[in-house]
């Protein structure tokens, strides 16, 4: 079985979506999932918001990732904020997301970034156990906070 990661394709991304809705089922949040392959492409490919990296085993999607930069100013310098990391179930346990995460950490030394980031859900034992083996450190003094919708909207 060849593994390769490589950049998301729009031909990609209606299969990407269906992955991106196993990811929601699984994290019982799929009444949260809100967009359209129309809305993936123009995030990646128009606007570039975003990047996406389809995970292929044979030549076949079994899973994906989404990424984009940040900016840090204590550091006065980027860094790289991990989205989404999906991989099929049965293709789990296969060194493929520590695989991921070495492809991330080179795109962070390429480009100088000063870290990778991103969040877990807190009943995602085997993710805490993954990023915790690869002595990610869990940033226990931030608390994260969104504003969408009508709250966002109250705003303008």
């Amino acid at each position: 079985m060849k593994f390769e990661i490589c950049e998301s394709k729009k031909e990609d991304l209606a299969e990407i979506l269906e992955l991106l809705k196993e990811l929601a089922i699984h994290e019982n949040m799929l009444d949260e999932v809100k967009c359209t392959t129309k809305e993936l492409e123009e995030s990646f490919f128009v606007n570039n918001y975003a990047k996406a990296l389809s995970l292929k085993v044979d030549g076949k999607i079994i899973g994906y990732v989404m990424y984009f930069f940040t900016f840090s100013s204590f550091w006065g310098r980027g860094g790289l904020y991990l989205e989404d990391i999906y991989i099929k179930p049965e293709f789990r346990s296969r060194g493929y997301a520590k695989a991921v995460f070495r492809y991330l950490a080179k795109i962070c030394k390429e480009k100088n970034l000063k870290r990778l980031e991103w969040v877990c859900l807190n009943d995602n034992d085997l993710g805490i156990n993954f990023y915790t083996a690869l002595k990610a450190r869990h940033m226990k003094e931030w608390r994260t906070y969104r504003l969408e919708g009508e709250n966002l909207e109250a705003l303008m």
